[in-house]
């Protein structure tokens, strides 16, 4: 076997990872302005991205990926991962090539590079998460229930026709909300970044995601209120308060919205597995 095939946990110092025979999931988390040099590995993946992003260099296309986007890589395809300053938190699907029965309708799929916008895939991906954090005696078909779904849909989304490419100011927006999402910005700001009109800029930046500028925006300051309940100790009014949120009642309205669950919560669930 090649030197360069390699786990997907490559360059992760966390992970957690469930093998379900017909497929292998891992929730990993990769540290800020990590690289990974070129490599490949032995199954198809589709990774979905939680928190954070990176660029990936794959099948001589590069990538900019996002929370929300769902990356395929075939299996044995060679790529280059370069993580942004906020590293990432990631979901990696590994069905099992032998299986390939279970997985037929989504073969095509797994066969093609790609990356897309698809936050109903997120959401799903947060569930099997979950599920490997809190398993039980029906955790694994839980989960295989939730990745044949999540496969499913991000083969339909595929079918479907792309409107359009990105736009040449996107990166730059997408950096600044990523940069500034505590701050309270306005679209005229985003606009001025760009380049572009608020009105032009608003409905671009809802074909690229799939959603407003606001929702992006209160997703960012959610998934970074989350890392910190798990990773710190940082009292909850201070967590809303440094995500820019107006006060702790409205940021735990906003994350039982997000996550099902309030932030005391989430912290006593997530806190209790790791010990």
């Amino acid at each position: 076997m090649a030197q360069n095939v390699v786990p997907v946990t490559l360059g992760s110092p966390r992970f957690s990872r469930r093998d379900l025979g017909s497929l292998r999931v891992t929730e990993a988390v990769f540290p800020p302005r990590a690289e990974l040099p070129l490599h490949r590995h032995e199954r198809p993946i589709m990774a979905v991205i939680l928190e954070g992003s990176w660029d990936e260099r794959i099948g001589g296309r590069l990538f900019d990926c996002l929370p929300g986007s769902v990356l395929i890589e075939p299996a044995e395809e060679r790529h280059v991962n370069r993580f942004h300053q906020a590293g990432a938190r990631v979901l990696v699907i590994e069905p099992d090539p032998s299986r390939v029965e279970l997985y037929q309708p989504c073969a095509r799929m797994l066969e093609e590079v790609g990356c897309f916008d698809d936050w109903g895939v997120a959401a799903l991906g947060r569930r099997v998460v979950a599920e490997i954090g809190s398993p039980d005696d029906v955790s694994g078909i839980a989960i295989e229930g939730l990745v044949l779904e999540m496969l499913a849909h991000a083969a339909r989304k595929r079918r479907r026709p792309q409107a359009g490419g990105t736009p040449a100011w996107f990166p730059r927006v997408r950096e600044r909300l990523h940069a500034e999402f505590a701050r309270p910005l306005r679209l005229a700001d985003l606009a001025d970044t760009a380049g572009v009109h608020p009105m032009h800029l608003a409905r671009a930046f809802r074909v690229r995601t799939g959603m407003s500028v606001g929702t992006y925006l209160r997703r960012l300051r959610l998934d970074w209120c989350a890392d910190r309940l798990v990773t710190t100790r940082i009292p909850l009014a201070e967590i809303a308060l440094r995500a820019g949120f107006a006060d702790q009642s409205h940021f735990t309205r906003s994350f039982r919205r997000y996550t099902g669950s309030t932030p005391r919560a989430y912290r006593a669930t997530r806190n209790g597995r790791a010990h």
